[in-house]
């Protein structure tokens, strides 16, 4: 059997759970041409979500550009993408798609060229002038032009999009100057759908609803949180079953993966893989049913085997940071600022601040904010399991 539970990569349309809600707004986004902003923790499905809905499109007929700014180096690099990826979508030969190409993106002057062999097209940009940020962020608003210019020359029922995955990236290389010049290009553009998506949710939400920012109500916003816990459930509870593995009587196994995880869906697909593989290996009826018990010993597995990436993560931290862990989770992630997180760590208000302050830009822990309330989260929350296994919390 193969295991259900996948991780690490982007999930398929079948594998996603629940999230319908959200691949539609973004299928809806493109299709219109409209403005989204899609923003999430690292390890909630964003990404699974865009490539859900670029699939659903793409099977349509429509031209979607796809792309993960955190893997381009630089934004010349993710222009001559743009600009290559939007000659596979002209018609023509090879020497027909070129000349297409110099007159979408005029500016960019593009030499671009086919591999007969990988069936790829790459470009190179011959745009040549001074090499600062407000360069490199013309030569994208240009690139964006040009897929404006694109989608203009399509039919009017191809929709076009272009989706951009953790867009902080841009932002925080062109500062609001880059916000400035992007907006002013895009909210010019009536036949694009424009998506934009990122884990940096502080960055983000400033960017979005802060009314002195150039990306105040561009377009609509989509918040991405927990899957509601009942959807979750069923799906454990279907593939579990379709398994043939039982789930313990008087017990609560599936409860307790959520619990356990944080209701983190990354998390939560990687222990019920652990739990999936453990009962795999049963040879008795009794070792093939899934109990509290075997749940916490694939956790403990599971934090085991990322044992040197936390160690390393935990001994990159000053000696106030890990108290400040500590302390977080003694506390369950609220009421930060008190006496009691104070006499914890055993320092000064404003000290524990820097030391939050330093753990959210590092990524290790989030705030999440509900209901009016903020509480601290770990963007790893098996990583708070590995703290309290093996650490002192003396």
């Amino acid at each position: 059997m193969e295991n259900p539970f996948q991780f690490g990569r982007e999930l398929g349309t079948a594998e996603l759970v629940d999230r319908a809600d959200e691949v539609e707004e973004v299928m809806r986004t493109v299709r219109q041409g409209g403005k989204l902003f899609v923003i999430g923790p690292r390890r909630y499905g964003k990404t699974s979500i865009l490539k859900t809905a670029e699939d659903r499109l793409l099977a349509e007929g429509a031209v979607v550009l796809r792309y993960n700014a955190e893997s381009f180096p630089t934004l010349d690099l993710l222009v001559a993408r743009i600009v290559a990826d939007a000659a596979k979508h002209l018609k023509g030969n090879v020497e027909r798609a070129g000349e297409q190409v110099r007159k979408l993106f005029t500016r960019l002057r593009p030499e671009v060229s086919f591999n007969v062999t990988d069936l790829e097209w790459t470009a190179k940009l011959g745009a040549a002038e001074a090499e600062t940020e407000d360069h490199h962020v013309a030569l994208l608003v240009e690139a964006l032009d040009g897929v404006e210019r694109l989608a203009q020359a399509q039919p009017k029922n191809r929709a076009v999009g272009l989706i951009i995955d953790e867009f902080q990236k841009i932002a925080e290389i062109g500062g609001q100057a880059a916000e400035a010049q992007l907006r002013a290009a895009i909210q010019q553009h009536k036949r694009t759908g424009y998506v934009f998506a990122g884990s940096k949710t502080r960055l983000l939400t400033a960017m979005t609803l802060d009314a002195a920012r150039p990306f105040y109500r561009l377009g609509s916003l989509r918040f991405i949180g927990s899957v509601p816990r009942a959807d979750f459930l069923a799906f454990l509870r279907a593939k579990f079953s379709e398994s043939r593995f039982k789930l313990a009587e008087k017990e609560d196994p599936l409860t307790l993966i959520l619990t356990l995880a944080e209701e983190v869906p990354y998390n939560v697909q990687l222990l019920a893989h652990a739990c999936w593989e453990q009962l795999r290996g049963g040879t008795t009826t009794n070792e093939r049913v899934l109990t509290e018990a075997v749940v916490r010993q694939a956790l403990e597995r599971v934090v085991r085997q990322y044992d040197p990436f936390y160690t390393q993560l935990w001994n990159g931290l000053t000696a106030i940071q890990q108290k400040t862990l500590t302390a977080v989770i003694a506390a369950d992630g609220v009421n930060l600022q008190s006496m009691k997180m104070v006499k914890a760590v055993g320092k000064g208000i404003s000290t524990v601040k820097r030391a939050l302050d330093a753990l959210l830009e590092r990524d290790i822990l989030r705030e999440e904010e509900s209901l009016g309330s903020v509480r601290l989260r770990f963007e790893d929350p098996f990583f708070g399991h590995w703290i309290r296994m093996f650490t002192s919390r003396t």
